[in-house]
């Protein structure tokens, strides 16, 4: 017994340091007297969490397109955008906790999260406590995932680096042969894709280069049934939130395909520039992002030592390869209309990158860390180069400095610089931003009263003369209803020629138009809830 107390305290211990360190890098970068930093889509991010707390508040705990966006003419953030772990936040803010707050909760968060995930991956691969600690930290506070931290406030791309490593853990592990616990593969990847769906396509991307790699090794009847295992209940688990997704893109175009913010090709860098940015450990800007210098030397030095020993060289091919195709030397013109374009920069793939330099570090082929407070001072060094890190990127970017009172007036019409989740025929920038939001309809043809017009419920009385059309103050989404009170009619919602929902009227009576699931929706949301309750079922029988 005493063993087992000496063991929690232990735990406690550490994971209390963890939550330190968490803490420390957020608020030492973000706070300043009256005011914190913050870069990228901060105020999307803020608005998504603001919009999620407003659907708990109407009792809508899964909620697919959110009526707060917009002035209420509502976004698709939900359905598009996988935000189950924004919850913790959303519930503060019906807490009334000031949004300040939240923010920084939610970054602190994400931080914990990783911080736990990563030592827990750790363990799966048997690394011993100091080099798990090492794997640990390096990853955590890499240059890149600090980056999209500190400079581009990426919420969904830090979600699915929460679960990158125990990706790298399970694949491992099946490489050895360590099939029994093949749910763990699942445990990773619905992660990745409950997180962010290009953190899903870059990690599906890795997996398969991996398995290639060890074709040999994978080539196994057993290996093979429980991939197909783990892919399948994957599958079924993401399933709520993808189908949906495709459901939507198959009935009509979005801005995203039609009018792209960023063309992959366009983002590359100068491989020598990578290589002297990553040296110096730059803040990251459109033309600086690297992966920092713990994670350079670390590539090149154990690049050699595996090389010399013949050990991970399919994570070393893997981790040189997405170097250089984060370069300009990498044809990504030519792969501008295939779904790798859909990354959007080629330097995402800088988190693979870290969390396989932090494997090989951790694994110690060198025996650095067998010496006495070597780990110490490795921990004490990652430490430090973040804190600068952070303090770098505020200097040079000191104008990003926010009063704490901006965080309260934040527009809800920020939904995202490229607007990607919009329908594609509605021109943004003629949105109405102020006034009430108004019915648009041909007066001679129809008369309207009794409007109400909120975040979730469009309703009003109409008397028809003759068949007419009605836009409705909305953007449109598949998935909106009509329902009439009277003799009169309504169509369901279409799309109209400005993006917007449109109704055809005839007769009279009273309209109620909202959005509700659609059987896609429904459907796929059932599946999910079985495979998650498969997945805890396997799980707790093998504890």
């Amino acid at each position: 017994m005493d063993k087992i107390s000496q063991k929690l305290q232990q735990k406690k211990y550490l994971y209390t340091f963890f939550l330190l360190i968490s803490i420390l890098v957020v608020l030492f970068i973000n706070l300043h007297p009256g005011y914190s930093f913050a870069t990228g889509d901060y105020r999307f991010h803020i608005n998504r969490i603001e919009a999620l707390a407003n659907e708990f508040r109407h009792f809508n705990f899964f909620p697919k397109v959110d009526g707060y966006f917009s002035g209420g003419m509502g976004y698709a953030a939900s359905l598009f955008y996988p935000d189950i772990f924004l919850y913790p936040s959303a519930v503060l803010r019906l807490l009334h906790v000031p949004i300040l707050i939240t923010y920084l909760f939610t970054m602190v968060e994400l931080n914990f999260a990783t911080f736990c995930l990563t030592y827990w991956a750790g363990k799966r691969l048997d690394l011993a406590f100091k080099n798990n600690l090492i794997f640990t930290f390096v990853y955590t506070l890499s240059t890149y995932r600090l980056q999209v931290l500190y400079s581009r406030d990426d919420f969904g791309e830090l979600m699915g680096m929460m679960f990158f490593p125990l990706l790298l853990a399970e694949l491992i592990r099946l490489k050895k042969g360590k099939t029994t616990q093949w749910y763990y593969l699942t445990i990773a990847m619905s992660g990745i894709a409950w997180s962010h769906l290009i953190s899903l396509f870059m990690a599906v991307c890795f997996a398969v280069a991996f398995v290639l790699l060890n074709l040999k090794s994978f080539l196994n009847v057993e290996k093979i049934k429980d991939i197909a295992k783990a892919a399948l209940l994957t599958i079924g688990i993401s399933l709520a939130v993808y189908a949906p997704v495709i459901e939507q893109i198959l009935h009509m175009d979005f801005t995203l395909s039609t009018h792209p913010l960023i063309h992959i090709y366009n983002e590359s860098q100068p491989l020598n520039q990578l290589f002297i940015n990553s040296a110096n450990n730059q803040p990251f800007h459109a033309n600086t992002v690297n992966i920092g210098t713990v994670i350079l030397f670390g590539l090149i030095i154990y690049s050699f030592v595996n090389l010399a020993k013949k050990r991970n060289l399919d994570l070393t091919i893997i981790a040189w390869f997405l170097f250089i195709a984060c370069s300009q030397y990498f044809p990504w013109f030519d792969l501008r209309k295939t779904p790798f374009a859909m990354i959007q920069f080629p330097w995402r793939y800088f988190s693979i990158i870290s969390l396989i330099v932090a494997y090989f570090i951790a694994n110690d082929d060198l025996h650095l860390f067998q010496q006495q407070y070597v780990t110490t001072a490795m921990v004490s060094l990652v430490i430090l180069f973040s804190l600068t890190l952070g303090l770098n990127t505020v200097q040079q970017s000191y104008w990003r400095l926010n009063s704490y009172q901006s965080y309260n007036h934040i527009s809800s019409y920020l939904i995202g610089a490229g607007h990607e989740y919009l329908p594609s025929n509605v021109n943004y920038k003629y949105v109405k931003t102020d006034g009430p939001r108004e019915l648009h309809y041909d007066n001679k043809k129809v008369n309207i009263t009794n409007a109400t017009i909120n975040t979730h419920i469009i309703k009003f009385h109409f008397d028809a003369k003759q068949k007419t059309n009605v836009e409705l103050p909305i953007f449109y989404y598949k998935g909106y209803q009509a329902q009439v009170t009277g003799p009169g009619h309504s169509t369901t919602p279409k799309l109209s020629p400005n993006g917007l929902a449109e109704i055809t009227l005839k007769k009279q009576g009273t309209v109620t138009v909202q959005y509700h699931y659609t059987l896609v929706q429904k459907i796929s949301s059932a599946i999910s809830l079985i495979s998650l309750g498969t997945l805890i079922y396997l799980y707790k029988k093998s504890r």
